[in-house]
């Protein structure tokens, strides 16, 4: 399904749970309550059933609902996944990726029926209505003293008309600008009492432009007529515009009035008038319960008053909101044996606007901070964690202690080396390429350097280094004077960019040019050297035949939940077992034969389970909450090649997505909107001209890869796209031009 049909059927899911406490609400207060109290909350939910998005609220009962799965004890599990990310999902005969076919087919054909639903509901409400606007145009006007009397001492403007005509037999009222009050022919013109009280009532739908809201409540119909629970909403809203208007109508002539008005209405409903769409009718169905409301109405007192007032915001709060993240999302790095406080505390330290301050500035506020020995033992005990310094490159949170804070305040602080490295992965070749290097930043004036100036030049420095390789044949790599004088330009490029009268730069490296291939060696033998380098064999054909027997018929249709668990259990029975698939998927290397359908199973669906089960097992073991599974594409290089020099891009990014409920989001919804938005990715990569893409700088990209992620989000299942950690790299040396 797309965006559009998920937002759909969110909402009329979230306007089924709406409707469904209004109409419980509604029988047990109908007659407590003033009856405009269920005419607002019709109208919410009407507008809950259009509007495309909801406001994040704590008091959602899908919080609570979210809140309730998150917290339930779930058996426990003897592992975690680490599944690696794969570059294609969908794979077909003529090597493109497209989504499953049955997904696509099965999507189409709802949006067909959906469609044809909505036109043919729709021309029902057109056609009934102009039918019945014929008909009134026979309708002649009144010429009655106390009528005009009446339409003088009602001014609005918007001019009323009143008419009659032998085709109805009791009145009603249409039209939104220039509204029409028709009465029947056979009125009784003499009984001013009658003429009062109904021309009162029609008055009262014109005054609140019932046939607007009655539109719009068709409309919401219309587009949501699969719903059952729509369906009752609008007969039960238009029931609910009649009370209202009886209630307007008992309060202005006072409580002696009641036993008159209900037998007029008595008398009324001998005969009806038909499906009058978009008219509001004096006479209607459920007169009886007309007539039990209105002889039960009674004076307004102020506790019924704020009793509704209660009752509107906590329902609209409850049902009509979405549900909302954790009031504070915890700051901290999983395994790690720091305490929430004591993560609050090291954060404390990442100030609002640290970026803009000076060097100094930030570094005397977190000195004047941490000028007790509470903090300094805390400091001390985070410098020397190695779970946070291993995570220093893909954490945000370790990646300011361990790249800004520390830096920056220790006691040797005005110079910091920064190491790193990067080895080509040639099969065959005795020795890969590889550059190793090491890159020191001197602080020359503290005071007017700022810290986002210093982390700019860091990774600016180090993502230059680390893509020296990329885009080289092997011819190059091989050439040691051609790396080298590659090397020294990328350095002097470097230092051009980053070394200022503020911040001094300077780079240290060693190269070691890739080797020939070893043509000595038989394919038997690369063969064995490239299982060496597998941690598991290959999957057997009984591995592959167990994973697939959770691929069912309606695997598609089940709650990620339940998947997740019974994926879970399969992966418990052997650990072996699942490894071998792991690395199968990894390598893309299956010595199973495995059609489309299989492979999408195993490559995406159990993929993206297996995640969602490690940060499952993971938030069990640690008792903290679960994480967002996180996932990291490489994108093939493209290059070119002219005169011996060539040009390359490389493209990196990360991607997490946040689940709604996995009580609600089913596996093929997700597959779906997963699978296609890095299928789109590749797309975009793999039909861009390398000098188009050479044009293209980091903001096109990532703005890019944001609009993807935002077409395959919705309530269920939100795309993060963290733009800050997208590597787009670039280089064209065929002119010996380095930009």
């Amino acid at each position: 399904m797309n965006l559009l049909q998920m937002n759909l059927l969110q909402m009329s899911f979230s306007g089924a749970a709406f409707i469904t406490a209004v109409v419980i609400i509604r029988a047990a207060a109908i007659n407590r309550l003033p009856k405009k109290t269920f005419l607002v909350l019709w109208e919410l939910v009407i507008l809950r059933l259009l509007i495309p998005f909801s406001i994040p609220s704590m008091f959602s009962v899908y919080t609570l609902v979210t809140h309730s799965i998150s917290s339930t004890t779930l058996p426990e599990a003897g592992t975690n996944y680490n599944i690696p990310t794969m570059q294609r999902l969908f794979v077909t005969t003529q090597g493109a990726e497209q989504p499953p076919a049955d997904i696509l087919s099965s999507a189409s054909m709802w949006f067909i029926v959906w469609c044809a639903g909505i036109i043919l509901i729709a021309l029902f409400f057109v056609i009934s209505y102009l039918r019945c606007l014929i008909e009134f145009r026979t309708a002649l006007p009144v010429n009655n003293h106390y009528i005009e009397r009446w339409l003088a001492e009602r001014p609005i403007k918007r001019p009323i008309v009143v008419r009659q005509s032998d085709k109805i037999y009791a009145p009603l009222t249409y039209g939104i600008f220039r509204p029409v009050i028709l009465m029947p022919k056979k009125m009784d013109w003499k009984n001013e009492k009658q003429l009062q009280y109904v021309l009162s009532h029609e008055y009262v739908h014109i005054y609140r432009c019932d046939s607007v809201t009655k539109l719009i409540a068709t409309l919401a119909l219309c587009i949501h007529w699969f719903n059952p629970f729509v369906w009752m909403m609008y007969f039960l809203f238009n029931r609910d515009i009649e009370l209202a208007c009886d209630e307007s109508v008992i309060r202005q002539f006072g409580e002696k009035s009641k036993s008159a008005y209900s037998l007029m209405l008595i008398n009324m409903e001998a005969a009806k008038s038909g499906l009058l769409p978009f008219c509001n009718n004096f006479s209607k169905n459920a007169i009886e319960e007309r007539i039990t409301a209105i002889m039960k109405i009674k004076k307004t007192s102020l506790l019924a008053i704020c009793i509704a007032a209660i009752l509107i915001v906590g329902v609209t709060a409850t049902f009509a909101t979405s549900a909302a993240g954790s009031s504070r999302e915890k700051n901290t790095v999983h395994d790690t044996d720091f305490s929430d406080e004591e993560f609050d505390q090291l954060l404390a330290l990442q100030f609002d606007g640290y970026e803009d301050m000076s060097v100094s500035e930030f570094q005397n506020k977190v000195w004047e901070l941490t000028d007790t020995e509470e903090y300094r033992n805390l400091l001390e005990k985070f410098s020397q964690n190695t779970t946070l310094y291993e995570q220093k490159d893909r954490n945000e949170i370790a990646a300011f202690l361990f790249y800004t804070l520390e830096p920056l305040t220790a006691e040797k602080w005005q110079t910091r080396d920064f190491g790193g490295g990067i080895t080509t992965d040639y099969p065959g070749a005795s020795d890969n390429a590889m550059l190793e290097f090491v890159f020191s930043l001197t602080i020359q004036n503290a005071d007017t350097l700022t810290v986002g100036e210093y982390n700019a030049a860091r990774f600016g420095v180090a993502n230059g280094l680390q893509n020296i390789l990329q885009g080289k044949t092997k011819e190059q790599l091989r050439n040691h004077s051609f790396m080298q004088e590659a090397i020294h330009a990328e350095i002097e490029k470097l230092n051009e960019k980053w070394n200022t009268d503020k911040l001094q730069i300077s780079v240290e490296y060693s190269f070691m040019p890739l080797s020939e291939s070893d043509t000595g060696k038989g394919e038997q033998e690369t063969i064995q050297q490239e299982q060496e380098r597998r941690e598991y064999p290959n999957g057997t054909e009984e591995d592959y035949r167990s994973l697939l027997n959770l691929k069912t018929a309606d695997y598609k249709s089940r709650s990620v939940a339940d998947f997740n668990m019974d994926l879970l259990e399969w992966a418990n029975e052997s650990y072996e077992r699942m490894e071998r698939i792991n690395v199968d998927t990894a390598q893309q290397d299956f010595s199973v034969s495995l059609d489309s359908d299989e492979l999408s199973f195993v490559a995406l669906t159990t993929w993206l389970s297996g995640v969602e089960n490690g940060k499952y097992v993971q938030s069990i073991n640690t008792g903290r909450k679960e994480e967002d599974p996180i996932h990291n594409q490489y994108l093939p290089s493209k290059t070119a090649e002219e005169n011996g020099y060539g040009a390359w891009c490389d493209l990196f990014y990360p991607f997490s997505y946040h689940i709604a409920d996995k009580k609600v989001l089913t596996v093929g919804e997700r597959d779906y909107c997963i699978g296609n938005m890095m299928s789109e990715i590749q797309d975009f990569w793999n039909r861009t001209d390398i000098e188009e893409m050479l044009s293209m700088t980091k903001d096109d990209i990532v703005n890019k890869l944001k609009e993807i992620a935002a077409e395959y989000s919705n309530n269920n299942i939100t795309i993060i796209i963290p733009e800050d950690s997208v590597s787009f790299e670039k280089m064209d040396e065929r002119n010996r031009a380095f930009d």
